[in-house]
């Protein structure tokens, strides 16, 4: 293990995002004698992939669940310390001259899918799948009753580049005829409400049934490889520690959150508002609650029974209480 410790920076809201934005989670780890560094600013891509991988000790990875689940269910050796929840603007969007007012009206109809195929783990595409999924089972309808058209070169997640999530391919599919809905999210889901040029059909964050709300960003997931835990347990207490710290302290400042989460995601300030407006600081403090825990089992079962996983992940093994971690007093 060498002497610098890795975290992720995900274009999304997290705990660790927070903690970096300021600097109490690098002040954490120089006095560990460890130098911190965002895996995003690795220059080595074979770095880079770890950010799907986990495949090195020395990396804290808090960011989408599917990455996390699909390692662990090729044998990364990593502990999940915590699930944040977060209900971050998810929708299906329509055109605004559309005639469709529910997501029954779009029964037979055309839906993006943006295809990456040259990506190991296309994340993009399982999370609009997934998204499609959780809309059309709200309204009694299954994937089977609409259609599905694929996008080359549509919305990308490539692994450890730190990027900005944006929707143009499907917008644009959207603009000149050829798909009839999009599922968009997060405050490039929000920035394209804004332009007035689309029409929310459905928001699926404010489902009152919270299993339709899951996809890739709700939950998130925070993990730990094994070797590290095992070397140093006490600094991964910590980390947890100090993340959470970050963010309660942060939790009330509206405006600097909103900033914030714009710097995060690479969008305006504005839509970061839009689409986290339902932020609480207790969305973002890795817990291992019996609700978080059993709404992430549901996404790696969905995983595991569409194919995108080849072995099934159980969640409660996975999962280790950071507080197990420190010395008994």
């Amino acid at each position: 293990m060498n002497d610098i410790f890795y975290y992720t920076r995900c274009p999304a809201p997290t705990a660790v995002g927070v903690g970096a934005a300021t600097r109490d989670l690098q002040q954490l780890i120089e006095a560990s004698g460890l130098t911190p560094q965002a895996l995003q600013d690795a220059p080595d891509p074979a770095i880079r992939r770890h950010h799907f991988e986990h495949g090195i000790a020395n990396l804290l990875r808090e960011g989408g669940n599917i990455p996390a689940i699909w390692a662990r269910s090729r044998g990364a050796r990593t502990r999940l310390l915590g699930i944040t929840w977060l209900d971050e603007f998810q929708a299906i969007l329509v055109r605004a001259d559309s005639p469709a007012v529910s997501v029954r009206d779009l029964a037979g109809l055309r839906f993006a899918v943006p295809d990456n195929q040259r990506q190991t783990l296309d994340v993009a595409c399982i999370s609009v799948l997934r998204g499609i999924q959780q809309a059309l089972r709200s309204a009694g309808l299954e994937p089977k009753d609409v259609q599905l058209v694929d996008l080359p070169g549509g919305w990308s997640t490539s692994p450890g580049e730190r990027g900005v999530e944006q929707f143009d391919a499907e917008l644009q599919a959207l603009n000149e005829g050829r798909v009839d809905a999009v599922w968009v999210k997060s405050a490039a889901g929000a920035a394209a409400v804004r332009s007035g040029m689309y029409r929310v059909l459905l928001r699926i964050d404010t489902l009152p049934d919270p299993s339709l709300r899951i996809n890739n960003g709700t939950p998130r997931t925070l993990t730990f490889h094994e070797d590290f835990l095992a070397a140093r347990p006490a600094l991964a207490a910590g980390v947890v520690n100090q993340i959470t710290k970050a963010v309660v302290d942060i939790g009330d400042d509206r405006q600097r959150l909103w900033s914030l989460l714009a710097d995060e995601t690479g969008q305006a300030v504005e839509d970061a508002e839009a689409a986290f407006t339902r932020f609480q600081a207790d969305n973002l403090i890795p817990r291992l609650t019996p609700e978080r825990v059993s709404a992430l089992q549901e996404q790696a079962d969905f995983l595991f029974a569409e194919g995108f996983i080849l072995q099934p992940v159980n969640v409660s093994e996975w999962a280790l209480d950071p507080s197990t971690l420190l010395p008994v007093s």
